[in-house]
C-alpha cells in the first residue's frame, strides 16, 4: 500500500530548499463561517433553480413531440 509521504528530489549542484518555515509564515485567516456558509448556500439555490429550469424544459420538450407523462388522469 502506497505511503503519502512527500518526495523530495534535489538535483545535482542545488542545495535543499528550505521550505517549511516559509510556508508556515504564508498562512492567511481562515474565512468566516457565516461567509462560507453564505457561498454555500448560494451554490445550492443555484442548483436547485437550474435543475427545476432542466425539468421543465425537458418536461415541455417531450410534450412537443408528443410524449405524455403517465399521471393521474383517468382518461388522458
Amino acid at each position: 500500500m502506497p505511503s503519502n509521504a512527500k518526495i523530495r528530489i534535489i538535483k545535482r549542484g542545488q542545495q535543499p530548499a528550505q521550505e517549511v518555515p516559509a510556508a508556515a509564515e504564508q498562512r492567511t485567516q481562515a474565512e468566516p463561517a457565516r461567509t462560507v456558509k453564505t457561498v454555500v448556500s448560494g451554490w445550492v439555490r443555484e442548483h436547485q433553480q437550474r435543475a427545476a429550469e432542466f425539468r421543465n424544459n425537458y418536461s415541455a420538450l417531450l410534450e412537443e413531440v408528443g410524449f405524455r407523462a403517465p399521471g393521474n388522469c383517468v382518461r388522458c
